[in-house]
């Protein structure tokens, strides 16, 4: 019995060695979880208080220059002469540095009291676009350039009017927004926001091509009809309208008879299109200020047939316009951005044309329908084969280089020394 009582005090005896064991080292654990926070929240505190705030650092990013300064160092950019027309959406009293605009003070104000971000009027946007420049709902691509640039883009041309030999070759120089519209020189200083003179560039190109390039000058008819919405305020594009005012010119200058416009039935696709500009950036301003999107309906008049060409396979179908596209509306017009498109058109079967250019060039080419046989469009942004061969051949009668006057990195010059060979 005595023994038993032993055996049953040395296990109660051990437990209770086990449990103090237990208690001392969960202590502790707790200490030591205890001393490793607050030396931690002493760190935080300090690192907050000594660290500057997150942000883009203009020194090393520089957000307001253009693609021009990167691949263009040796020479300098010309920021020389920027034209500040009138705006048309904008009353004359937004000119005035001095003025106000009340009723974005009152919503300003309101967004602030209530504690909600208010997106700033005007700035800067770094998007996979590049550089977008936003005021007040508005989207824009700075426009800059250079005597090199001058000077690649014109031997581009020359070397194509060489190979085409006794063709005629017509260059189109489109000009943007930033050029007509009108943004108070205070803002722009405060932005760094510079719009070169597209005129001037214009007449330096003009001034260089040989003297068998037929320049078709248009920018007196965009000056002109400005007021008429040429441009998008959420897309980098001009308006189907504005390409009929490019086709009447080219038509002057081609000895061509344009169709009146009256001819077609002008629909509307969207009454709230929101394009590249607000894709890329997001913005509020620029949702609130979306676009009606226009066009004129070639199809119902003359009939065309498309041969698209999509990487190693080709795409039969009927038309021009094709209000169907869906995600983005500019594809409207030729129904998608291809490396090459062959048109049959029910136009002069003497007459066949190669237009080679950018985005401009699609709703241009719509109109072109009913005064040509044969139209093919060239891509030089996605084709990447030479067609000196296409130039010299027989196949065409007119050769058109059409593109907008946008920052010098996306000027064709490249891309059309690459399709002439060099």
């Amino acid at each position: 019995m005595d023994e038993n009582r032993l055996v049953r005090a040395n296990k109660n005896d051990n437990s209770i060695k086990i449990m103090i064991a237990v208690i001392a080292v969960l202590s502790l654990l707790i200490v030591g979880l205890a001393l490793y926070l607050l030396v931690f929240s002493k760190d935080s505190n300090n690192t907050e208080n000594n660290s500057e705030p997150e942000y883009v650092n203009d020194d090393s990013v520089d957000v307001h220059s253009t693609p021009a300064d990167v691949t263009d160092p040796e020479s300098a950019v010309d920021v020389s002469a920027a034209d500040d027309s009138s705006d048309p959406e904008a009353g004359e009293s937004q000119d005035d540095p001095s003025y106000v605009d009340e009723s974005s003070a009152a919503e300003s104000s309101e967004e602030e009291s209530s504690g909600e971000y208010s997106e700033p009027e005007h700035g800067w946007v770094i998007n996979y676009l590049g550089y977008t420049y936003l005021y007040k709902g508005y989207g824009f691509e700075q426009f800059t350039f250079s005597t090199n640039i001058v000077n690649k883009y014109t031997d581009s041309l020359n070397k194509i009017q060489e190979l085409a030999g006794s063709k005629r070759v017509y260059n189109i120089l489109v000009p943007t927004n930033c050029e007509f519209f009108t943004i108070p020189a205070s803002v722009k200083q405060e932005d760094d926001f510079y719009c070169a003179s597209q005129r001037k560039f214009m007449n330096n190109v003009y001034a260089k091509t040989v003297s068998s390039i037929i320049n078709v000058d248009v920018y007196n008819t965009f000056e002109t009809h400005y007021d008429e919405k040429l441009f998008f305020n959420s897309d980098p594009n001009y308006t189907h309208l504005a390409a009929y005012y490019v086709y009447l010119d080219y038509c002057k200058a081609a000895g061509i008879t344009p169709i009146v416009a009256g001819m077609y039935t002008q629909k509307m696709l969207n009454n709230q299109f929101l394009g590249k500009f607000f894709n890329a950036t997001g913005s509020e301003r620029v949702m609130k200020n979306a676009d009606r999107f226009d066009y004129f309906d070639i199809d119902e008049v003359y009939t065309a047939t498309e041969k698209v060409y999509r990487g190693s396979g080709v795409v039969n179908r009927t038309g021009v316009i094709f209000a169907d596209t869906g995600s983005y509306n500019y594809f409207t017009f030729l129904g998608e951005e291809a490396k090459r498109i062959d048109i049959t058109a029910a136009g002069d079967s003497s007459r066949s044309l190669l237009v080679i250019g950018d985005s401009s060039a699609a709703p241009f080419i719509t109109f072109l329908v009913p005064n040509y046989g044969k139209i093919t469009y060239i891509n030089p942004q996605l084709y990447n084969e030479s067609i000196a061969d296409m130039l010299s051949s027989d196949g065409f009668t007119d050769i058109v280089i059409i593109t907008y006057n946008t920052y010098a990195g996306r000027l064709l010059h490249s891309d059309l020394a690459k399709l002439a060979g060099d």
